[in-house]
């Protein structure tokens, strides 16, 4: 079964535009949008961190993979994981990837993750073994917008700058389509660590454009190894005939577990 491919160009990324002048003419109802709250606090958090990034790649290197979600399959964990992009190392190169992306031909169950680099995006990686995620349950109308906010988030370090005084590390980011909803993920590499969890959560619900803040119900953190496929993955590292897998089909990813 083919998944959606990538196809980028060697232009520079189109990146959204923060300002725009514009001569067509608008409606009244789509001059009050364009001047909501809510619109005016998106185009502060792209400013600001544009500005930040504009002159320096990220301080950390990304990999966008895709996790095919197959029923009932023993697929092994390499024929279930492809790389998208190998190195996002900067904002331009992101941008490149991401409006270029047919985002609306992700499957059903099928996630796009973006971690660092030389981190897969599985429990069973030594980076994530003691880990956890924050799991968001999006509406459909708001999963983009809300993956896109976080990824951005997560790439220019604005997660990683609250948990450097807990030695923690936001590993990665996820978003798994599912029937009317999308789970959308956060990785980090202390599970048991109480105070970066809440740090986290705070930074995420803070920094996120008030229309896309997740309702309380809608979202929760949960240790790896509290998932019930957790010890399985663990078990296939030292049996290399093995297939790495979890209840759900997939090589360990918290993405995929949870609501259908």
């Amino acid at each position: 079964m083919s998944i959606p491919t990538l196809q980028i160009n060697d232009r520079t990324a189109e990146m959204p535009k923060v300002v725009m002048t514009t001569t067509t003419t608008t409606t009244d109802e789509e001059d009050q949008q364009a001047s909501s709250p809510a619109s005016a606090t998106r185009k502060s958090l792209h400013q600001n961190i544009f500005g930040k990034l504009r002159p320096l790649p990220f301080q950390y290197h990304w990999t966008v993979w895709y996790d095919k979600y197959t029923e009932g399959s023993n697929n092994s964990y390499d024929e279930r994981l492809y790389v998208l992009h190998e190195d996002v190392a900067d904002i331009a190169t992101f941008y490149r990837v991401y409006n270029n992306y047919p985002w609306d031909k992700v499957r059903l169950r099928d996630t796009v993750h973006i971690f660092r680099k030389g981190v897969k995006p599985v429990w069973e990686d030594p980076e994530n073994s003691r880990g956890g995620c924050w799991k968001f349950r999006v509406p459909k109308t708001n999963a983009q917008a809300f993956f896109h906010e976080i990824a951005i988030l997560c790439m220019a370090n604005e997660f990683q700058a609250v948990l450097e005084q807990e030695h923690d590390h936001v590993l990665g980011v996820s978003t798994s389509v599912r029937f009317n909803s999308n789970t959308i993920s956060v990785w980090n590499k202390l599970g048991s660590n109480e105070k970066s969890i809440k740090a986290l959560e705070k930074t995420i619900i803070d920094r996120l454009t008030p229309d896309l803040r997740p309702t309380a119900g809608s979202y929760s953190y949960k240790r790896h190894d509290a998932n019930d496929g957790y010890q399985e993955a663990m078990r296939a590292l030292s049996s290399p005939a093995s297939t790495v897998g979890s209840e759900t089909g997939t090589a360990g990813s918290c993405a995929n577990i949870g609501s259908k």
